[in-house]
């Protein structure tokens, strides 16, 4: 079938010479016998030329033939690497700066002199409660301690000279101390009524309106927070307590943001919650930017193994039995280039981002199958089409 092949390619070639030159026929018409022999000559030597080509293709084809029953696959060439892995948790983010103001006495919102957003300095008057008569209560008090003020510096001074009795001189001084006391509380009453910003911050949210009615720890007036400094909440499960430390590194994910921060952890609580057996960690934040928000969702990564020489594979790499144990197939050279597949049982390590130590079982330089492995068998030839470092 290849020589007929053969015969037609060459035949098929010299027919389809030159456009230029004359074709056989013309020369078989001419009966010009020197020009005859020449047109031989040419065509013997393009047959040998053509076979000399085919033979070529022969021998690549030949190769072909022997290969294309080769399963193919592709190859990792192993080496020592530089291995961490690192314990997952999730977070999220809070600020001690949050507060929402709550009235500590009954009466109207006479005034809210801040807007939505504002920012505020500590103890900046930022609203005004009605003091209900409070104002000119303490004015009458004041006038009534005045009063009681003199009465008592007269008895004193009698009864220092002896004049006057002990009763009338105890009765003022009483009626005087108790004026005091009235006076200091009704201050702190009608301090009550001017709310003060009780850090530096910013209105977050005006939630009443002036003029509504309110009752005290029950409505709420606003939000102020200030989230220049925040922290992350995680809880732990204690199995991990030998790994958790104060001063740790800590990589922090902020998914909403796509954004990785880089903090360690600032305090471990020693309480293990007896519900989920877990404790609570925090890590401090200085949020320049002002991106971070209470409430976001947080992803933690802490290290809890290290190893600068580990031998790494791609965890997709590695088979289990079903006995529950876990192989390879390393190759073996069988020739310049085919390899013979062995099994080979492994002892796994940690895995992390798809790549997983090995134990025991494989070495610096072994080749292990990479792509291809799960149409392969212990002891099969197979090509490697492609290897990785």
């Amino acid at each position: 079938m290849k020589k007929f092949f053969l015969n037609l390619s060459i035949i098929f070639i010299v027919s389809c010479g030159s456009k230029n030159s004359k074709s056989i026929e013309e020369i078989l018409a001419s009966t010009d016998y020197t020009l005859i022999q020449k047109k031989k000559g040419e065509i013997k030597t393009q047959i040998n030329d053509l076979k000399v080509e085919l033979n070529k293709l022969d021998n690549v084809l030949q190769k072909m033939d022997t290969d294309k029953n080769l399963f193919l696959v592709s190859a990792i060439k192993l080496k020592p690497r530089n291995f961490s892995h690192y314990l997952n948790f999730q977070g999220s983010l809070d600020t001690d700066k949050n507060v929402v103001i709550y009235p500590e006495l009954t009466g109207l919102l006479k005034n809210i002199y801040v807007k939505q957003g504002a920012k505020v300095k500590k103890g900046q008057l930022i609203a005004k409660i009605s003091d209900n008569g409070l104002t000119d209560q303490l004015e009458q008090l004041k006038l009534q301690r005045d009063l009681a003020k003199t009465t008592f510096e007269r008895q004193q001074k009698l009864w220092n000279q002896k004049i006057g009795s002990e009763i009338q001189y105890l009765q003022a001084k009483t009626n005087f101390k108790s004026l005091e006391k009235k006076i200091s509380q009704m201050k702190d009453q009608e301090g009550k009524t001017r709310i003060l910003a009780p850090f530096d911050g910013t209105i977050d949210d005006i939630i009443a309106d002036v003029g509504s009615n309110l009752a005290p720890g029950l409505t709420p007036i606003l939000r102020i927070i200030n989230i220049e400094k925040m922290k992350v909440i995680a809880e732990i499960p204690e199995i991990h307590i030998p790994y958790i430390k104060k001063n740790k590194n800590v990589k922090i994910y902020v998914p909403i943001l796509d954004k990785q921060i880089l903090g360690n952890i600032s305090s471990v609580g020693n309480f293990i919650n007896p519900n989920n057996r877990s404790f609570n960690i925090e890590i401090k934040l200085f949020n320049e930017s002002n991106e971070l928000k209470p409430n976001m969702t947080v992803s933690l990564e802490i290290n809890d193994y290290q190893n600068e020489n580990a031998i790494l594979i791609p965890s997709k790499d590695i088979l289990e039995d079903e006995e529950g144990n876990f192989y390879v197939y390393k190759l073996v050279s069988d020739s310049n280039d085919s390899y013979k597949s062995n099994k080979i049982m492994i002892l796994k390590g940690k895995s992390y981002n798809n790549m997983t130590e090995i134990k025991t079982g494989l070495k610096e330089d072994d080749l292990i199958i990479n792509d291809g492995l799960r149409q392969v068998e212990d002891g099969q030839i197979v090509k490697v089409i492609s290897t990785n470092i």
